[in-house]
């Protein structure tokens, strides 16, 4: 993988794998966002990958932390149509059809509430000890949350990330994290996004001058 530096030994004891947005509008049919990312789940076994790898980093690392997106009710009216909230990949999503209904009727949007889409898939149900945090509503997992207090009060020095969308959410959580001093580990092949091109670019060109690209076994090796 280009732009890669040299692994370093992670102490576990001080590390925490962070899990953005496993939820059913990305990683299943029928989610608002499903039909963008299928190719690469399955040409990338993403979900395979990240069952493997949360299975076995939770008998190591010190934490692993879900983040979600947050759900909305029907028809977002937490988001004024006429706001700046409607800009960019917000107003996108709102628009976006579904295969979900409520009352029989069908559902435009992604993270509305009772639907599936807000939940998270089976192959990767949190478990006892993890920790489970709400509050997104935006890329980056620290701005709605109270990830960097979690982080913090655990004594994490090593943010490890993985979940979707590796350019969107994955990513602003990574600048994020080492702007607040973490060292940052984003798992490639537990990451997922929209085509190989946005994939490759950040892992040649982004990730590796904020922390390390390492796949998960290649992690796994790295934990002392």
């Amino acid at each position: 993988m280009k732009g890669k530096t040299k692994a370093p030994k992670i102490e576990a004891a001080k590390t925490a794998v962070v899990l953005i947005e496993p939820q059913y509008d990305f990683l299943k049919p029928g989610g608002s966002m499903y039909q963008f990312i299928e190719d690469q789940l399955e040409k990338r076994n993403v979900i395979g990958n990240l069952e493997d790898f949360i299975a076995k980093a939770r008998k190591k690392v010190k934490k692993i932390v879900y983040v979600p997106f947050e759900e909305f009710e029907p028809g977002f009216p937490e988001i004024d149509k006429k706001g700046p909230g409607m800009g960019g990949l917000r107003g996108l999503e709102i628009d976006m059809p579904t295969g979900w209904k409520i009352d029989g009727k069908p559902v435009t949007g992604a993270w509305v509430k009772g639907t599936p889409g807000p939940e998270i898939i089976p192959e990767l149900t949190p478990q006892k000890g993890d920790i489970i945090l709400r509050g997104k509503k935006t890329l980056d997992a620290f701005w709605s949350t109270a990830l960097d207090y979690t982080l913090r009060v655990n004594m994490i020095e090593w943010v490890v990330i993985v979940g979707f969308h590796t350019n969107w959410c994955v990513e602003s959580t990574a600048r994020s994290a080492y702007d607040k001093g973490y060292r940052v580990v984003v798992i490639g092949d537990c990451t997922g996004t929209d085509t190989d091109e946005e994939q490759n670019y950040v892992e040649k060109y982004i990730f590796p001058k904020i922390g390390h690209v390492l796949n998960y076994k290649e992690f796994l090796k790295c934990l002392v």
